[in-house]
């Protein structure tokens, strides 16, 4: 019979002594905390709403108290001659607004502000009272939050929070997210503007979010060449079109030769289905 070791390596099974997250790293996990919610493969419900408010809020929170910290860290605090007492009120959303405005030279636009003020008024009838949630509208309040933390993040942090999303699937289930994917194309497009890039409708997502000088989709992150149908004049995927070659012949004039045409798949399609109705009405 086996008798249990006694004196087991001390660093064997080991729970840490203490648990700690900066401003940065709780930002992050209530953020992967909140997408999760939003990308059930069961189905957004009530409950996943519900969470996710309650998360993006905190998310929004943290990453306004960590730019401010970066000015000086007693600007958290409510009373900055108590910094650095951990028993002294910190500020919330709106006074860390407020004073990035003031003393960090931030902006916010209007309809952010609009936006996190909505979301927190929500947030807290949820910690604090009985609540109700219109479904739809939620979902968009959610989805102009997410783009503003993403955006927030690389302008005013030098953070690119979307890394992490994009290395497997729960991008792509964001974007499914009609309400996010309305939000965020319309953030980057704004940032695409303010960085004079050319631009196209990406043919993979739908966003004008295509920089075609560095041949990619800033949203969804489509970076397969693009090339023009000469039927429909679209920007299309090289992979969805084919090349025809046409000969050309003009007896009357004398000239010969041949060229090749980029026809998309669409209009591909489109071809067929005519000629189906064709023949089904010399059929009939």
């Amino acid at each position: 019979m086996n008798r249990r070791i006694k004196n087991k390596d001390k660093n064997t099974c080991m729970k840490p002594d203490k648990i700690k997250f900066d401003l940065i790293n709780n930002a992050k996990d209530s953020l992967i905390h909140a997408v999760e919610h939003l990308t059930n493969p069961n189905g957004i419900k009530a409950r996943d709403l519900k969470y996710a408010i309650r998360d993006v809020v905190h998310v929004v929170e943290l990453l306004l108290k960590e730019r401010l910290r970066r000015v000086h860290p007693s600007f958290i605090w409510q009373d900055i001659d108590k910094y650095p007492s951990s028993t002294a009120y910190i500020i919330g959303i709106s006074r860390s607004v407020e004073r990035l405005c003031k003393l960090a030279g931030v902006s916010f636009a209007k309809d952010s502000k609009k936006t996190i003020s909505a979301c927190k008024t929500i947030r807290n009838s949820i910690e604090h009272y009985e609540f109700q949630l219109d479904f739809k509208k939620t979902k968009g309040i959610i989805g102009r939050m997410l783009s503003f933390i993403f955006d927030f993040s690389k302008r005013h942090l030098e953070l690119d929070l979307e890394k992490e999303f994009r290395s497997d699937t729960r991008w792509d289930e964001l974007i499914n997210l009609y309400e996010f994917w309305e939000a965020h194309s319309t953030t980057l497009e704004k940032q695409l503007s303010e960085q004079k890039k050319p631009v196209c409708d990406c043919p993979s997502c739908g966003a004008v979010t295509y920089d075609i000088s560095e041949s990619k989709c800033l949203l969804c992150g489509n970076t397969e060449e693009l090339v023009e149908c000469d039927e429909c004049h679209n920007m299309v995927n090289e992979s969805e079109t084919k090349t025809f070659d046409e000969v050309n012949e003009d007896p009357e004039s004398g000239v010969y030769g041949s060229y090749s045409l980029t026809i998309c798949q669409n209009c591909i399609d489109e071809h067929i289905a005519e000629d189906m109705a064709i023949d089904s009405m010399k059929e009939g």
